[in-house]
């Protein structure tokens, strides 16, 4: 009996111990950031193994119900993930950076994603390759440093665009460049002719690409650009995506103690090749050899013994230049737990490698978030920049260039009285001297450019999130040429001339949408759906005339015969889209891309399209059976994708009919201009995306191959007509081509990248 009393008083107090241990108590407690003590918001506190969990508030504090023994999971974009064991009822906890994780944050459009649950071909460039050299545009950031992307310097001129192609160019008559986005924001990317801004052709070989919109930005205040390179990546941006795009993302405050940085960079350009020209001698041997073979030529009296001369004029070194460039910022941040900003100020002087020209921009940044309520996050980007440019290349028949390489080097550049000389020779054409058309010629361009957005992250439910936004964009631009009266030797300009041109433009953009983020057991789900619309306007005035009363009056009015002109355009565009990610068990991801646009670049017929992509891979190292091959292969996934783009860069009513002004025998009369096509549609694009990554010992050398395959189709190109239909004849009464949809260009390749880690500040730890 005793023994029965016994055993049954152990089985009690041993349920009641259990029942004990399992019983729920309140944990709560502080999360903060080991390197400034300052408390995290929205850190994720979970009961490992469980559906419980909650997020600490603003001043980073939580509470949830756990029982004793059970493990608590601390996690934090950018911060190491912790576990803790449930001992007490407070438990304290401090977070640490963690460099990797922060490395594969990521934006991907309309969001932010971990670089590994990312599917499709995407490229990071960070802030650090950003400073590795003096740089004036953005886009010269991607010039040699990422799988796929051609990026190539349209000319020497200081500010002017980098040509960049995502793998391989994608269409030939409309845009080819990638389309920019920063903090959310599209902008015009690529270049625009110095003829659209009034100064002809500014590059003085016939080419449209020359003034680069992103030679606005001061390169010192981004953190990170990412490349979308395939469909499945761009998809989501549809009909503006055909030619890949470039996410810019800002620099923002965090929450501590102000803080005032200056970052000064000093280089310098200069010519690392030049043509093998003659020297003075050698052209005194060809001439003496040419007159020689040809009947009824004489050797030039000067040139009867060519051991006589020096070197002469080398017209490269007389035009190039070791051009110096600067560029200074000072910025501050800091904030609290409700408001952070960040406020830079900054300025880029660049000397051209060709003499006359300059480059000089001033810009500022304020970046603001305030945590309002704990539901409500508002935020402000503006930026505001000025550039003042000396563009020396201009005219294609008499680019700097151009005549230097044709004038020869017996021709001085000054005479004895030191003035400017010119081909002066019997049989020969005069010729302007270069370094007098560069110096003495006036080409100036001065660009403003203001733009900014408005933000709120409303928190509807858990995981509920409603994000909406309104930008806005006003640029503006003043160009001048002048070509003054001048002798220079035999050659002479006897009237002067002047031309004016003011461009403004207006882009307006709203878009809202809806993110919800989910877990459940093994499973993460987001969702994202939205919509947005936008419209860009702009206008532009010009003057020109000539004779004006003396060279020190720029003012086109005085002249004589002042032309006036005048135009302006629009586009606008309304669009829906939506996107999938799903992750099970961070071994198998799939992503799912739908985008609904309507432009009216296109006629109503054709005005709407969708767009579809699908991504999938699948990280074989976290399966169990490769768990043996770990440290010496830490990473590895395999990926797959498919998507389609569009391209409308075809300008505003390109498929109607447009009228002109034209000279008749009866006076001014208005014609037809050019065919209309109202039938004509977007531009289309497909790309299937196969990639392989890799991360060897412990992520110390990592591999990304892509092998990709990428058709354009019914690309935008004028239609070839035959003459009868009034496309030939004289210019004054043919017509233009319609635009139309036809040709098909497919690129196919392979990508390899090579990262290396040889030293890690871990190994000094």
């Amino acid at each position: 009996m005793k023994r029965k009393i016994v055993f049954l008083s152990v089985l009690l107090l041993f349920g009641v111990y259990m029942a004990f241990a399992q019983q729920s108590i309140s944990v709560s407690g502080v999360v903060t950031d080991a390197a400034d003590g300052n408390p995290l918001i929205g850190v994720s506190v979970t009961v490992k193994g469980t559906n419980t969990g909650t997020i600490t508030d603003i001043q980073g504090r939580y509470r949830l119900e756990a029982r004793q023994g059970a493990v608590l999971v601390y996690s934090y974009v950018g911060m190491k993930k912790q576990e803790i064991t449930v001992r007490n009822q407070v438990i304290n906890v401090t977070m640490e950076s963690d460099a990797l994780m922060l490395d594969e944050v990521v934006s991907i459009g309309y969001g932010t994603s971990r670089k590994s649950d990312l599917s499709g071909a995407s490229v990071t460039i960070g802030e650090e390759v950003l400073k590795s050299s003096v740089i004036a545009n953005l886009d010269q950031a991607l010039q040699g440093r990422v799988a796929g992307v051609s990026a190539v310097m349209t000319s020497g001129q200081p500010g002017s665009a980098v040509s960049i192609r995502v793998r391989g160019q994608g269409t030939i008559n409309a845009a080819a460049e990638p389309l920019y986005v920063i903090d959310g924001v599209p902008v015009g990317g690529g270049s625009n002719s110095g003829a659209s801004f009034g100064l002809g052709d500014a590059l003085g070989n016939g080419s449209n690409s020359a003034i680069s919109v992103m030679s606005t930005i001061n390169p010192a205040d981004i953190i990170s650009m990412e490349v979308l390179k395939d469909a499945s990546a761009t998809a989501i941006y549809g009909s503006r995506a055909s030619n890949g795009v470039i996410l810019i993302t800002t620099k923002r405050g965090k929450a501590g103690e102000a803080k005032f940085s200056y970052e000064g960079t000093f280089g310098y350009q200069r010519q690392a090749r030049r043509l093998d020209i003659m020297n003075l001698r050698e052209f005194a041997e060809y001439t003496n050899a040419m007159a020689s073979e040809t009947a009824g030529r004489d050797v030039r009296e000067e040139f009867r013994d060519p051991s006589l001369l020096g070197n002469g004029t080398n017209w490269q070194d007389a035009i190039f230049q070791v051009a110096p460039m600067q560029s200074h910022t000072v910025s501050a941040s800091g904030g609290n737990d409700v408001a952070k900003y960040f406020i830079s100020g900054s300025y880029l002087g660049q000397d051209g490698t060709v003499i006359g020209t300059t480059f000089d921009r001033v810009a500022f940044r304020t970046n603001l978030d305030a945590q309002l309520k704990k539901w409500l996050k508002l935020g402000v980007n503006i930026n505001y920049s000025n550039t003042n440019e000396r563009l020396g290349l201009v005219d294609s028949d008499e680019g700097i260039m151009r005549i230097a390489l044709l004038t020869t080097p017996d021709v001085p550049i000054y005479d004895i009285e030191g003035n400017y000389t010119s081909v002066s020779r019997e049989g020969v054409a005069s010729r302007i001297n270069p370094i007098a058309k560069a110096l003495d010629e006036d080409n100036i361009l001065k660009r403003s450019y203001l733009n900014g957005n408005i933000f709120a992250d409303i928190t509807l439910a858990k995981g509920l999130t409603l994000h909406s936004d309104i930008a806005v964009s006003i640029s503006g631009s003043d160009a001048e040429r002048f070509r003054p009266t001048a002798t220079y030797g035999s050659w002479q300009r006897l009237i002067n001339s002047n031309a004016r041109q003011h461009n403004q433009g207006l882009f307006w953009q709203l878009k809202n949408y809806l993110t919800y983020d989910t877990s459940f057991d093994l499973h993460k789900l987001n969702v994202m759906v939205g919509q947005e619309m936008m419209e860009s306007t702009w206008e532009y005035m010009s003057i020109s005339a000539s004779d004006l009363p003396d060279n020190l009056i720029h003012n086109p009015a005085l002249g004589s015969d002042p032309k006036i002109g005048y135009g302006f355009g629009s586009s606008s565009m309304v669009s829906a889209f939506a996107r999938a990610n799903y992750n099970y068990n961070e071994k198998y991801y799939g992503t799912y891309t739908f985008r609904y646009d309507a432009s009216s670049n296109f006629g109503p017929l054709n005005r709407w399209a969708p767009f579809h992509s699908f991504a999938a891979s699948w990280r074989f190292t976290n399966e169990e059976f490769m768990k043996g091959l770990s440290p010496a292969l830490s990473n590895g996934k395999l990926r797959i994708g498919w998507g389609q783009t569009g391209n409308q860069e075809i300008g505003g009513y390109a498929w109607g009919a447009s009228i002109s002004k034209m000279e008749t025998g009866l006076g001014i009369g208005y014609r037809q201009s050019n065919i209309a096509n109202p039938r004509i549609q977007w531009e289309k694009q497909e790309q299937f995306n196969l990639g392989l990554d890799l991360g060897l010992f412990n992520d110390r050398v990592n591999v990304v191959i892509d092998a990709y395959d990428k058709t354009s189709r019914n690309m935008l190109m004028p239609l070839q007509l035959p003459s009868y239909m009034g496309t030939r004849g004289n210019t004054s009464s043919a017509l233009a081509p319609p635009r139309g949809n036809y040709g098909t260009i497919n690129n196919q390749g392979i990508e390899f990248t090579l990262t290396t880690h040889n030293i890690k500040s871990s190994d000094f730890t």
